[in-house]
């Protein structure tokens, strides 16, 4: 019963990756869906209605970016179990 370190060390660094990109996501999926006024005052926020005019797209980015974020620290969760139990 030896432990696989290249699992352990792969899955390591998706995690990392995973948890990184979850403020980037964030701040894209919210920059997607709204408009800066063009006084640059962030309190006077308008809607997108090139994303928002389409029922469910909010949605739909935020599932697949986020499912893809925490995919990966799922599978680094995954990687290391295997990485431990050989």
């Amino acid at each position: 019963m030896a432990i696989d370190g290249t699992k352990i060390v792969m899955g390591a660094i998706s995690i990392v990756i995973g948890l990184v990109l979850l403020p980037v996501i964030a701040g894209f999926s919210y920059n997607a869906s709204h408009n800066i006024a063009a006084d640059g005052n962030w309190s006077n926020n308008t809607l997108n209605t090139d994303v928002t005019g389409i029922a469910g797209l909010t949605s739909l980015i935020d599932l697949v970016l986020y499912g893809f974020s925490f995919g990966l620290v799922g599978l680094g969760i995954g990687l290391i179990y295997i990485g431990f139990k050989k």
